[in-house]
Formats: structure tokens, C-alpha cells, sequence
């Protein structure tokens, strides 16, 4: 017995060290996962109907959203990618690879404009739920396109300054502006000026709270302010260039006060996400211990969307890393549940964005869309065949020779 004993702490050990990530290889699966979610998360919203998807993806685990997660993802891999790059070749190469990339996502943008424009044309076919932005909590709706004739010249200039298009694929207009600047923002970091990148950067996102500002004429502007999102897109880039000096520190015991603490920031500000006050949730799966006026005030002014108020800010990168570290220890079970659908969809998750709102002008063609309708049955089919038919697309490489990544 006294041979046998010792053997069950240990099986014990070996079972919860299996469960860790340990995959070898450049390529970090967690990351690939995660944006998987964020993908998840935006297709969802952009299908605006309700159904069990929403109940985990509407702002459920902290007040964050999947805009966020696709922003501080995308510079957490250029900054990740282009220190190792920056070993081998020099800063003007990274560069020109990077207008490049810039370029190809503009032309792709054009095209998706105009396609919605020529597909207005066609009787059978209806744009609305793509041209139109509707305020679902009031009802207002506008129009994305002119509804007037215009003149060549107008028509020239509105799609050529991005001032028109689906608002499901407005934030690709940020991550074209995103990716002009990464050069500057990747110069510094091989420069070592790190701090003086995240001061410049917290002190453009001050000043844009302060004095909200539209340096672009672009129609991405009115939901992602390019002043404001740079900063949580510097910040995923600064994590992603010191990934592994950042993994170092969170083994040490300084760092470990810091991780808990982050932790434990995010399992606060998902209590309070409990409290929202989303009039399309039903309302016995809200938390009703914070009273809707103070939730209001709290959540619109140091919480806001679309201008990233600090709050969300903290909550991002808090949350952020509370699922690394779930997805560092619970990584089998997650992978075995989830990991096989979300995976395929985070490795090419520009190009599943691109078509999502394809699937999503299919989807109309079918349902109106209408957050006010119960019909939970048929709505979580509805958004689980809209994610097949993109993991599908992303898993066989449809149409990837003309679909950037």
C-alpha cells in the first residue's frame, strides 16, 4: 500500500498537466482561438437576430465586444510577425509589405462597396439590411448610400474616400488606416522606445476623449474613431513585440500579483456586464443588483463603444488575458469542444470577415431581421448555419487566390 499510495496524486498531476497547451511551433493556437471568438462575436451582432448565441456573446463575459478582440488581435500579430521579420530584413522592406497589404484590403473594400451598390440594382435581391443602418433600440434607420441621384464626380468621391459601404465591414477602413501606420509604430519598437510609443499613443486617445476629432473623411469614423483605436491596436501590437518578455515576467513573483489582479479586474467588470441593461436580453439572465441609472451612467460615459471609453479599455486587455491564461491551462478540453470550429475561422479571420457580410445579405433574403423576435429555435439555427457555411468556406480555402488574409 504504501507503494501504491503515492501513485494517485501523481496520475492526478499528469492528467492536469495534460489538459495544458503544449504544441510546439511558432504558431500560438491560443491566439488563433481567440480570434476565432472575436469573429464569432461580430457575425452574431451583424445578424441582428436574437437567439442562444447572443446570450454569450452580447457584452455577457465583461463590456467588450468582438471589434475590440479583431483590433488588439490584429497589432498583436504584426507585432509579434514583424520583430522576427525585422531580424532578417530591414525596416523598408516590412514596410512596402505592409502599404501592400493596406492597398489589397482598399481594393477589396471598393469592391465590396460597389458590389452592394450594383446588387441595389437587381429587383430579386434586397440590400437593405446592408446599405441601412438601423437604430434597433429606437427604430431610426439610415441610409449607408445615397438616396438621391448623384453626379460621376460624387459617386467617385464617396467610394474613393471610403464614405459609403455596409457598416458590417466599416472597421476594415480603420485597419487600412491601422496598417499605414504600423510602420511608424514598428519603427519605434525596433528602436527600443517602447514607452515613448504608449505615451504618444494614451496621449492621442486623451485627447480625442477630451476633443472628439475626425482626421479621416471615411464613413468608419462615426463607430471606430481612428484617434481612439489606435490606441488598443498600439497596445495589442506592444504585447505581441514582447510576447515572450511578458510570458517571463508572468512566471515571476511580481508578475503573477499582476496577472491575479488582472484577473480578478475582469471577473469584476463581468459581474457588472450582468447588470446591462440591453432591453434584447431576456430579462431573467441580467443581474439587477446595479439600479439601470447608474449602469447607464457608468457604462456611457467610462464604458462607451465606440469611443472606447478607459474603462473598456482596461476590461479588453484585463479579459484578454484572464482567457489566455484559461486557454494555457484548460486547453484540451476547450480545443475538443470548441477549438476545432473557432481555429480555422481565427487563422483566416480577415478573409472569413470579408464574406461575412455576404452571408449575412443571404441570410436577409430569407428573415427579417428583428432583435424584438423570440424565435429562439429558428434564430440560433439561423446564425449556427451562417457560421458553418463561413467555417466551411475558411476551412476548404474558398475563393482564397482573390480573398485576402
Amino acid at each position: 500500500m504504501s507503494q501504491i499510495a503515492p501513485a494517485l496524486p501523481k496520475k492526478e498531476t499528469e492528467k492536469s498537466a495534460s489538459w495544458r497547451y503544449a504544441i510546439p511551433g511558432n504558431r500560438d493556437l491560443r491566439i488563433d482561438l481567440m480570434r476565432g471568438i472575436a469573429l464569432v462575436m461580430m457575425v452574431v451582432a451583424h445578424t441582428e437576430l436574437l437567439s442562444v448565441f447572443n446570450i454569450f456573446t452580447w457584452e455577457r463575459f465583461g463590456l467588450t465586444t468582438g471589434a475590440e478582440g479583431f483590433v488588439i488581435l490584429s497589432g498583436f500579430m504584426l507585432g509579434m510577425l514583424n520583430r522576427a521579420r525585422l531580424q532578417k530584413v530591414v525596416l523598408l522592406t516590412v514596410s512596402w509589405g505592409l502599404y501592400l497589404r493596406a492597398w489589397k484590403i482598399y481594393r477589396v473594400n471598393i469592391i465590396i462597396i460597389v458590389s452592394f451598390l450594383l446588387l441595389g440594382y437587381m429587383p430579386f435581391i434586397n440590400v437593405f439590411e446592408v446599405t441601412h443602418f438601423t437604430d434597433r433600440f429606437s427604430g431610426t434607420t439610415w441610409s449607408l448610400y445615397p438616396v438621391t441621384p448623384q453626379i460621376k464626380e460624387t459617386w467617385f468621391n464617396i467610394i474613393l474616400y471610403l464614405q459609403i459601404g455596409p457598416h458590417q465591414t466599416q472597421i476594415l477602413g480603420l485597419y487600412i488606416f491601422l496598417l499605414l501606420l504600423s510602420p511608424l509604430f514598428l519603427g519605434m519598437l525596433s528602436k527600443g522606445k517602447v514607452y515613448w510609443l504608449l505615451s504618444l499613443s494614451l496621449l492621442v486617445y486623451g485627447c480625442w476623449q477630451r476633443w472628439p476629432l475626425r482626421v479621416t473623411p471615411s464613413e468608419f469614423e462615426f463607430a471606430f474613431p481612428l484617434l481612439a483605436w489606435q490606441f488598443i491596436f498600439v497596445l495589442g501590437m506592444c504585447s505581441g513585440w514582447y510576447k515572450e518578455e511578458l510570458l517571463s515576467f508572468a512566471r515571476t513573483p511580481s508578475g503573477k500579483v499582476v496577472v491575479v489582479a488582472m484577473v480578478v479586474i475582469a471577473l469584476i467588470l463581468a459581474f457588472v456586464a450582468q447588470n446591462h441593461t440591453n432591453p434584447f436580453m431576456p430579462h431573467a439572465l441580467l443581474m439587477h443588483v446595479i439600479s439601470p441609472a447608474d449602469f447607464n451612467a457608468f457604462y456611457h460615459t467610462w464604458a462607451a463603444k465606440n469611443g472606447l471609453g478607459p474603462v473598456r479599455v482596461l476590461n479588453d486587455i484585463c479579459l484578454m488575458v484572464t482567457v489566455y491564461l484559461l486557454l494555457s491551462w484548460c486547453w484540451l478540453p476547450i480545443y475538443r469542444v470548441a477549438g476545432w470550429f473557432l481555429i480555422p475561422l481565427g487563422q483566416r479571420s480577415l478573409y472569413t470577415f470579408i464574406l461575412h457580410v455576404y452571408v449575412v445579405l443571404l441570410v436577409s433574403q430569407f428573415v427579417s431581421f428583428d432583435l424584438w423576435r423570440q424565435a429562439w429555435i429558428e434564430n440560433t439555427f439561423i446564425h449556427a448555419a451562417a457560421l458553418g457555411v463561413l467555417w466551411l468556406m475558411a476551412k476548404y480555402n474558398v475563393a482564397a487566390r482573390w480573398i485576402p488574409n
